[in-house]
């Protein structure tokens, strides 16, 4: 069964933090008029049988002949109903967010990742004309409102690509998120990760050094002291070489001081909280609280070292430094805009993310 060897790539892919970190990226086979595609809350390091969600691709043809709200909180809610109406009898699990692309994409198999390597270009200043350069047949999309506006977007692209080329891409890149990758068959999709992986880190300029590094112990213990009432999570700390750069002062600190892509802001928070040194870090915790309404999950004090408030959000901010580093081989970095976090940060599929992230 097809599905079979889609789980077991699922696992492998999920399992590789080089791929896709935590519950991050999503996975897809089409079978006659159904689409098998993971559910939301599901990890792909883990999935089994499950978590996919059958559903009906006729049914989910026709949202496209509907007419949705202008106002993005109602029409996300109006196409979720739909979505969930076209799941097939007996499936209660809610389907990814992304089912609506997958439906689209012309591919028995479609994988989505992201990893920081292919972020690199999606994060970067320059990452649209880098795409370009190294995959002239794939499609480039730009940064736009996730979900509805997300999959028209590329339905557009694909129609217009169609009609200059006659075919439709198998790589679709995400500015800020990630990539699509479609294939007749898994092996072909495999050979694609492979060769688009090769072909980006052939054009880096250095790659991240996290070889660790002694830090202050009493200091780390002090804050780790002080940070524990405000928080029920496990506290981790870590300091290396990359961290020692970007932790230099503010100026480097701001290569890595926000979101690069929305699964930052639904596993770490939408970004780092920086402490100068020598200034009190339980005030500019508490100031940071203040000012956003949510504490921070990654405490960055300079020159000492990154404090994790829970297991899930310090791979995260490796990730973010991971993108940023590859960046300065495309421009430098470049993160989702302020209206882009706010909409995600208020996003009821992403605030619905980050409960089951929280289990």
């Amino acid at each position: 069964m097809s599905l079979t060897s889609l789980i077991t790539h699922s696992k492998r892919y999920g399992s590789d933090p080089s791929f896709v970190l935590l519950g991050g990226g999503n996975t897809s086979y089409k079978e006659g008029n159904i689409l098998y595609v993971k559910a939301s809350g599901y990890a792909l390091g883990t999935i089994d049988e499950s978590g996919f969600v059958r559903m009906d691709l006729g049914k989910l043809e026709h949202i496209w002949g509907k007419q949705y709200s202008s106002d993005d909180e109602a029409r996300e809610d109006e196409v979720l109903k739909d979505m969930m109406d076209c799941r097939l009898e007996g499936e209660t699990a809610r389907p990814s967010v992304e089912a609506l692309l997958h439906a689209l994409l012309p591919f028995p198999y479609v994988i989505h990742l992201h990893p920081a390597l292919v972020n690199g270009l999606t994060c970067a200043q320059k990452g649209k004309e880098a795409v370009a350069r190294l995959f002239p047949e794939a499609l480039w999309i730009e940064l736009v409102k996730p979900g509805f506006i997300l999959a028209n977007t590329v339905r557009t692209r694909m129609a217009e690509q169609k009609r200059k080329t006659g075919r439709v891409s198998s790589l679709i890149f995400l500015q800020n998120h990630g990539i699509f990758v479609g294939g007749q068959s898994l092996e072909e999709i495999e050979t694609l990760y492979d060769s688009l992986m090769q072909k980006i880190a052939s054009q880096l300029i250095r790659k991240p050094d996290f070889t660790p590094l002694k830090a202050d112990a009493s200091k780390v213990e002090v804050i780790k002291r002080d940070l524990g009432p405000l928080t029920s999570e496990p506290i981790l700390f870590s300091w290396n070489k990359e961290f020692a750069h970007y932790l230099q002062d503010e100026n480097h600190f701001h290569a890595v001081g926000s979101s690069f892509t929305p699964d930052y802001i639904v596993y770490a928070g939408f970004k780092p909280l920086w402490v100068g040194e020598g200034q009190d870090v339980i005030s500019a915790f508490e100031q940071f609280t203040s000012e956003h309404g949510v504490s921070p999950k990654i405490v960055c004090v300079q020159n000492l070292g990154v404090f994790s408030l829970g297991e899930k959000p310090m791979p995260l901010f490796l990730d973010t430094v991971s993108i940023a580093v590859y960046t300065e081989s495309f421009g430098g970095p470049r993160f989702m805009d302020d209206a882009m976090i706010d909409f995600i940060r208020n996003w009821e599929v992403e605030k619905y993310r980050s409960s089951v992230a929280a289990k």
